[in-house]
C-alpha cells in the first residue's frame, strides 16, 4: 500500500448545498486554520468565490478552481451526466481522478455525486455499488449506518461488501475491529428474508468482527459499531432518529419553561443538559462517505451551517489520510469477495 502524502490536498464543490459559497467558504478558511498541512482547491464560479475571499483573510493554500456553472441541487443522474462537464461538482471529482485531490467534499444533490463518482473516479474492484455511511448517536459513543439510501434494493453480496467497507472506515480507538451487525426484524436466525439470511450465513464465515442480527433499538443501543442494512432501511432509520430527537428536546424545552420550579430546575441543570445536547448536535455528524469509490467523497447534508460543512471537511481529511479507499480494496481481495461474486 502506498503511503500518505505528507500534505492533503481537497477538492470542494463551492456551491453545493442551500447556502453555497456563503458557507463552503468560510468552513474552508476555518479548517486551514486548524490544519497546517492541508490545501483546498475551490471549484466554482469566480465572480461568486471572490467578493467572500475578499471579506476574510485568504490564504496560499486556498486555491481556485474556476467552474462554469453549478449542478442544481436536486439535480439527477441524467443531468448531472449531461451537463454535469464544467460543473462546480465535476470539477472537484476531476481533480481528485488526475491525482491533484485525495478526496472531494460536497453538499450537492446525492444522486448527482453518485453518478458522477462512478463516471469519473470509478469503482473499486470486488463493490458493485457505492455506500453511503454516517456515524449516529448511541449509547455508547457511535454507530456507523450504511446504506443510507444510495441503494434501496441490494443483494447479499452487497450486504457483504456494505459490512467490510464500514468495518474498515469505522476504526476503534483501542485499535480493535469494530463489531458489525445486520439489522433485521429478529435476532434470531430463522428471521428475514432470503436476502438477509444469505448475507448472514456469509458474514459468518468472513474474519471481520460479526455479531449477527440486530434490530433497530439496537443502533441506539450501540450493540454494534457498525450496523448494515440496505439504503431503504437506513434513510428511514436516520431521518426518524433526527425527528424523534427533535421532538425530544422541543419537549424538553417546553417543559423546562412550564413554570418558576421548572426555570430554576433548568438553570441548575444547564451544564448537564449542554452536554447532552452537544452529543446530539447534527453539525458535529455531517459528513457521509461514500464508501466503494476509488477515491474519497464525502457528502455534506445539504442545509449545512459553517461548522457542519467544516466537519464534513475534516471527515473527508481523515479518510484521505487513512488512505480508507485503498485498504477497503486490499480487504475486499484478501476475503476474495470479487471472485464470489
Amino acid at each position: 500500500m502506498s503511503t500518505a502524502p505528507a500534505k492533503t490536498t481537497l477538492a470542494l464543490d463551492v456551491h453545493g448545498g442551500d447556502f453555497g459559497a456563503a458557507v463552503t467558504i468560510p468552513a474552508a478558511l476555518d479548517i486551514l486554520k486548524t490544519h497546517t498541512d492541508v490545501e483546498i482547491l475551490l471549484c466554482g464560479i469566480p465572480a461568486d468565490i471572490q467578493p467572500l475571499l475578499a471579506k476574510h483573510a485568504s490564504s496560499k493554500r486556498l486555491i481556485t478552481i474556476e467552474a462554469s456553472h453549478a449542478l442544481a441541487s436536486d439535480a439527477r443522474p441524467v443531468e448531472a451526466l449531461r451537463r454535469g462537464r464544467g460543473s462546480s461538482l465535476w470539477l472537484a471529482m476531476e481533480q481528485v481522478a488526475n491525482g491533484r485531490a485525495q478526496g472531494c467534499v460536497s453538499a450537492g444533490s446525492t444522486a448527482a455525486m453518485l453518478a458522477l463518482g462512478v463516471k469519473l473516479l470509478g469503482m473499486l474492484a470486488g463493490i458493485e455499488r457505492p455506500a453511503l455511511m454516517s456515524r449516529i448517536p448511541s449509547a455508547t459513543g457511535h454507530t456507523s449506518l450504511l446504506d443510507l439510501g444510495a441503494n434501496l434494493n441490494v443483494s447479499a453480496y452487497q450486504l457483504v461488501q456494505f459490512a467490510i467497507m464500514g468495518s474498515v472506515a469505522s476504526p476503534l480507538d483501542n485499535g480493535a475491529k469494530p463489531t458489525v451487525g445486520l439489522l433485521n426484524v429478529g435476532h434470531e436466525d430463522s428471521k428475514g428474508d432470503s436476502v438477509v439470511k444469505e448475507a448472514h450465513v456469509m458474514l459468518q464465515e468472513l474474519p471481520i468482527n460479526y455479531v449477527g442480527f440486530i434490530e433497530g433499538h439496537d443502533i441506539f443501543a450501540g450493540k454494534a459499531d457498525v450496523a448494515v442494512c440496505d439504503g431503504f432501511s437506513g434513510n428511514l432509520i436516520l431521518k426518524s432518529g433526527e425527528g424523534l430527537a427533535k421532538m425530544f428536546f422541543r419537549h424538553l424545552e417546553m417543559a423546562l419553561h412550564s413554570g418558576w420550579r421548572a426555570r430554576i430546575g433548568g438553570i441548575l441543570a444547564k451544564p448537564s443538559l449542554q452536554q447532552v445536547l452537544a452529543r446530539f448536535e447534527p453539525s458535529r455528524h455531517n459528513g457521509a462517505p461514500l464508501l466503494g469509490l476509488r477515491n474519497v467523497v464525502v457528502k455534506s447534508h445539504g442545509n449545512a451551517d459553517r461548522e457542519a460543512m467544516g466537519h464534513a471537511i475534516s471527515e473527508a481529511i481523515e479518510e484521505a489520510r487513512r488512505q480508507v479507499p485503498q485498504k477497503i480494496e486490499s480487504m475486499i481481495q484478501d476475503y476474495s469477495i470479487e471472485a464470489d461474486i
